[in-house]
């Protein structure tokens, strides 16, 4: 199973087109980059894969619709952006046990 697959994923917003007709299929494993220039629709493509917005065409992360079962998808999914949102000040220990509380499934090993 695929963790990631789309075909023909396409987000509007009015008139502008976001995504248009994507096809994407990563397996598991597998580490991606979405590379592009501003307004390329990577922040759009992530946002519909973590079912934050909706879209046409079909998605599946782990085998489930994002956008219709994101609350149990986001049990077993994680997104860490590339900006950093951590007190300077946190040491790996305290953030093991802040994980450890918000993230029920999280694993220390």
């Amino acid at each position: 199973m695929a963790t990631i697959e789309a075909r023909g994923l396409r987000k509007t917003f009015g008139t502008t087109v976001a995504l248009d007709g994507i096809d994407l299929r990563v397996e598991e494993g597998r580490i991606l980059g979405l590379i592009g220039p501003n307004g390329a629709g990577k922040t759009t493509a992530l946002n519909a894969i973590l079912g934050l917005t909706s879209y046409e065409g079909e998605l599946k992360v782990l085998g489930r619709d994002p956008w219709a079962v994101r609350d149990e998808l986001m049990r077993d999914v994680s997104f860490i952006a590339d900006v950093a949102v951590l007190p300077r000040w946190i040491r790996v220990s305290q953030l093991l046990d802040y994980v450890v509380g918000v993230h029920p499934r999280f694993d220390r090993a």
